[in-house]
């Protein structure tokens, strides 16, 4: 006689089937943002020519080796899963593949921030906000070269929850390990990995701390006997403030899709206004805050401010400085990462204090406003027009070249997937494959 399943078990698989559902369609959402051609039959630039590329000729001697100066292991992975399909699929698998470990990664942060941000609305509305980033420029749509960007950010949860139960320390520690592996910056975040053992005096506190720092001790390792990585831009200190102003707390308030118009016609009136109003907003809400939620939203905004400083003298600002170029939305890379520590910055705020005063009529308001002001800037930066709107088309591009392999007798041949002069770029594709 078959023994009924028990209601432990049966709110298990409901939320398990649940989870699996959410994480199907934060992937499908993320896919269908990109107008003109879609992600699925276009490759991003470095997609195609150092992962799949890579991947296809030797992804086992290749998985550790750099890009840029460093290792990214997390591409790597996904271009090598990749290069056991049809070689037509390449371009569908990196989308999806990115696509899913952005939804993975919004999954993660909504499990992470539950001890920081109290009520589920709050908590969706974080991960949603990784998932349908306002701020994707022209680089943060479904490919994996710049997964290490949304990556950082759910290394700062990782090591922000303090959770030893079995599955948490399971999590923390594939993110921490993934992001040591595919971004040296991460190391600014050694600080948290060290205090919170010293304060927890556990065994277990001890794991996710660990994990991480022998991640960066691989990383620095191989890091060292290779190339250095350069600044590929000039550099403007100047520059610093306008960028943060105008495509930080200025696409707080409206978003990457009117941020030219906003610029165009007030300048940096419009950005330095932005800025006073974020702080305003920050500043209000800090006074009426608890300690708790105080030192999170002091640890996020230092590291907001740290890691975009960081990382853009290390890139230069050329390209992004609005004073020479105006709005352009290239580098949206190095506003991923302050952008949504500000956006968890306040709803902690906001959701702190309404869980302390529920009875409050102007705390459920503001925090009414808090989640429609987000729904209505991810719902009107939805849809994304970028430079991989216009293609080229994978299954065009790689029928074309199915057509010179024969002809030439070659081995290999290169098929285009970005072509943004002055730089051209190139998949390199055995024959023997198409």
């Amino acid at each position: 006689m078959t023994r009924p399943d028990s209601p432990k078990d049966t709110r298990w698989a409901i939320r398990v089937a649940g989870a699996l559902v959410v994480l199907s369609a934060g992937t499908l959402l993320h896919l269908t943002r990109q107008r003109g051609v879609p992600v699925w039959n276009s490759l991003w630039a470095e997609d195609g020519r150092v992962f799949v590329t890579r991947a296809l000729e030797d992804f086992p001697g290749t998985f550790f080796a750099q890009n840029g100066g460093y290792l990214h292991v997390v591409p790597r992975t996904i271009a090598g899963i990749v290069a056991l399909l049809p070689v037509r699929e390449a371009a569908a698998g990196m989308a999806v593949g990115s696509a899913a470990a952005i939804a993975l990664i919004g999954g993660f942060v909504y499990a992470a921030s539950s001890e920081i941000l109290e009520t589920r609305s709050a908590r969706l509305a974080l991960a949603a906000t990784v998932a349908l980033l306002p701020v994707p420029g022209h680089e943060l749509l479904a490919n994996t070269t710049n997964l290490h960007f949304y990556l950082l950010f759910a290394c700062f949860w990782a090591l922000m929850w303090q959770s030893e139960a079995p599955a948490a320390l399971v999590g923390r520690g594939i993110v921490v390990s993934a992001t040591a592996l595919s971004d040296p910056i991460s190391a600014l975040f050694l600080p948290l990995a060290i205090v919170a053992p010293m304060t927890r005096r556990s065994v277990r506190a001890l794991v996710v701390s660990a994990l991480f720092v022998a991640g960066l001790a691989i990383q620095f390792a191989i890091m060292a006997g290779g190339v250095r990585p350069e600044r590929n831009w000039g550099f403007r200190l100047e520059a610093l403030p306008d960028v943060f102003s105008l495509r930080v707390a200025g696409a707080l308030l409206v978003g990457d899709r009117f941020l030219g118009d906003a610029w165009t016609a007030f300048g940096r009136a419009f950005a330095y206004g932005a800025l006073l109003t974020v702080v305003a907003v920050i500043t209000a809400l800090l006074l009426r805050s608890d300690r708790r939620t105080i030192a999170f939203a002091l640890i996020a905004l230092g590291y907001a401010g740290l890691v975009f400083c960081v990382q853009l003298v290390g890139r230069g600002t050329g390209g992004i400085d609005p004073a020479v170029h105006g709005s352009r939305l290239d580098g949206a890379r190095y506003i991923l990462l302050p952008f949504l520590l500000l956006t968890s910055t306040i709803l902690a705020l906001v959701d702190r204090g309404y869980a302390r005063r529920r009875a409050s009529v102007p705390w459920g308001w503001g925090r009414r406003a808090a989640l429609l002001w987000l729904l209505a800037l991810l719902a009107v930066n939805y849809s994304v027009t970028n430079d991989r709107s216009r293609g080229p088309r994978w299954d065009r591009e790689l029928r074309s070249a199915t057509r010179k392999c024969p002809a030439a007798g070659a081995r290999s041949v290169r098929v285009l997937v970005a072509p943004s002069p002055p730089r051209v770029w190139f998949a390199t594709v055995p024959c023997n494959r198409i």
